[in-house]
C-alpha cells in the first residue's frame, strides 16, 4: 500500500507548511523586537551589506530605515574620491581607514557636496582591499550611526577571478 493513499499522510503533508508559517509569524509577533525611532544622544550600529565584500563598486550600510551608500571614483594610481549618499539628511560624517581590528586610525571629516546633507565626499589614499577597512560615524538628528566596512568594494571588476 502506498503511503500517499493514506488520507492521514496526505493531510499531514498539506498541513505541515501551514502550521510552520503560523508558528513562525506567531513567535515573531510574541518575541520579535519592534523597531524604534532613533533618539537624540543615542548611538546605533550600521550593518555592512553583502555588496561590501566583493568588487561591486558600492557598499551599503543599514540600520532599519537609515541607510548609507559608499561609492568611489579613482583619481589616479594612488588616490580615490570616496562618495557617501544618504536617504536622511546628515549633520556630519567622520571616516577613518584602519588596517586591523585594534587599529585606531585618525578620523577625517567628510565634506558635504550638497546643502541638503544627503551627499558627502572625501579624497583619500587608495586602500588595500585585503587589509584595510573603513570605519565611519554619521550624525543625523542628534543621533550617531557608526559602522565598519570592508574596502573590497573598491576592487576593479576586471581583477576579480
Amino acid at each position: 500500500m502506498s503511503a500517499w493513499k493514506n488520507k492521514h499522510v496526505v493531510i499531514a503533508t498539506l498541513m505541515a507548511p501551514v502550521l510552520a508559517l503560523i508558528a513562525y509569524f506567531g513567535v515573531h509577533h510574541m518575541l520579535g523586537e519592534e523597531p524604534q525611532v532613533a533618539e537624540a544622544g543615542q548611538s546605533y550600529q550600521l550593518v555592512e551589506k553583502p555588496n561590501c565584500r566583493y568588487g561591486s563598486g558600492a557598499c551599503g550600510l543599514k540600520n532599519s530605515s537609515f541607510e548609507l551608500t559608499l561609492t568611489h571614483e579613482w583619481l589616479g594610481d594612488s588616490r580615490m574620491l570616496l562618495k557617501l549618499e544618504s536617504i536622511h539628511p546628515l549633520d556630519g560624517v567622520l571616516l577613518a581607514m584602519v588596517e586591523n581590528e585594534t587599529d585606531e586610525g585618525q578620523p577625517v571629516e567628510m565634506q558635504a557636496i550638497t546643502n541638503d546633507g544627503l551627499s558627502w565626499s572625501l579624497e583619500m589614499g587608495r586602500p588595500d582591499p585585503d587589509n584595510n577597512r573603513l570605519r565611519l560615524v554619521a550624525s543625523a538628528g542628534g543621533a550617531l550611526y557608526f559602522g565598519d566596512v570592508s574596502t573590497k568594494f573598491t576592487l576593479e571588476r576586471d581583477s576579480i577571478d
